[in-house]
């Protein structure tokens, strides 16, 4: 198992995207909500429907609801339970409907609430990109210094075979490497 780097105590937060917008929070709310009554019409409309099976099952049979009402037939009858599961599947539909709008909606609300999380991190991301632009800066003067050391031996016509050097082609060419594009990239977006 790996282990996990532990959070400094007064370490940076980024806010998540309800935080940073009141907008999406509602949104998101409303999603909850709909899930949850969607969940449970879905569970009455699973009973309605053993209900209504033993029901028939049982020699009862579907009355329309004005027959039904006229013979007195209780609640639970047949045509009832088949009214409300009638009821329930269209309810269902509803908000199936309503939560396909929910989605486009929180899509669109999603670029504000991102928009608003961005401005509020730009600061401490234009820090560490600093810092990282460090470190290649050091990587790279350090890459010069190895690779110049490598150099001088091969001036003196030493076999480099004993020495068995590692030359670090990950960073690209030695002249116009990653590290200089990276640097440029970054001062470009972020003039850092």
């Amino acid at each position: 198992m790996a282990l996990l780097k532990k959070k400094e105590a007064d370490a940076f937060v980024v806010p998540s995207l309800a935080e940073a917008s009141l907008e999406y929070k509602a949104l998101l709310d409303k999603q909850t909500e709909l899930q949850s009554r969607y969940s449970e019409l879905h569970s009455e409309r699973a009973k309605l429907r053993r209900e209504i099976e033993a029901e028939e099952a049982a020699g009862k049979q579907r009355l329309a609801p004005e027959v039904a009402r006229l013979l007195g037939d209780p609640a639970d009858s047949v045509t009832a339970l088949a009214n409300r599961h009638r009821e329930v599947a269209v309810e269902m539909g509803h908000i199936e409907v309503a939560q396909e709008t929910l989605r486009r909606r929180l899509s669109e609300a999603r670029n504000g609430a991102s928009k608003a999380v961005c401005d509020g991190v730009r600061g401490e991301y234009q820090r560490r990109l600093g810092d990282v632009c460090d470190a290649a800066k050091a990587l790279e003067a350090a890459r010069e210094r190895h690779d110049e050391l490598l150099d001088d031996i091969e001036r003196e016509d030493v076999n480099l075979a004993y020495l068995r050097p590692v030359r670090p082609f990950f960073l690209g060419d030695r002249r116009d490497g990653k590290i200089p594009y990276f640097l440029r990239e970054a001062k470009e977006a972020h003039n850092v």
